[in-house]
């Protein structure tokens, strides 16, 4: 085979690989669409304070409800995939809208943050934990890391926290 004819075989074999590697990108990154209005999270409370959070769960039990608190930061993708993915499914909202949704914003990394953090026993982002409507800590429930929404119903319903829908019939 002739050096220029290698030479273009070579060039269009790699056009031809970048090309396949683009198209693979683009598929499996494609940027999710904004959610539906249907389709979004139930309104949390933010907190930045372990006053402010002490308060919350004080709310909670006194409305007997288990309360999730939700540690996130803003510049934190698994916090952002929660937000976006599970939280907004209608099975996940269903169940979120009969608790007490908290979250701690820890984005600015202050040394109340870190003081927060110990206090919670919180070692990295996200962290969730449930709070029973007696005003205790779920000892088992916490989670910490992304879940799908199908993850986190199962969750729930391995820990008791799921609310059974009763149907019509």
């Amino acid at each position: 085979m002739k050096p220029g004819r290698r030479f273009t075989l070579a060039a269009g074999l790699l056009i031809a690989a970048l090309g396949a590697s683009a198209l693979y990108i683009a598929l499996t990154h494609q940027e999710t669409v904004p959610p539906t209005p249907s389709a979004t999270a139930p309104p949390f409370i933010t907190v930045n304070s372990q006053e402010a959070l002490d308060a919350e769960l004080a709310s909670a039990a006194a409305n007997q409800q288990v309360a999730l608190v939700d540690y996130y930061a803003d510049w934190c993708i698994p916090c952002k995939q929660f937000a976006q993915k599970t939280f907004t499914d209608p099975a996940v909202a269903q169940q979120l809208n009969r608790m007490h949704r908290i979250k701690v914003d820890l984005s600015e990394n202050r040394p109340d943050d870190f003081a927060l953090m110990r206090t919670q026993d919180v070692a990295g982002l996200p962290t969730l934990d449930f709070w029973l409507p007696n005003g205790e800590r779920h000892a088992t429930a916490r989670i910490t890391g992304f879940l799908t929404p199908q993850a986190f119903m199962t969750h729930l319903r391995q820990h008791g926290l799921k609310h059974e829908v009763k149907s019509e019939q």
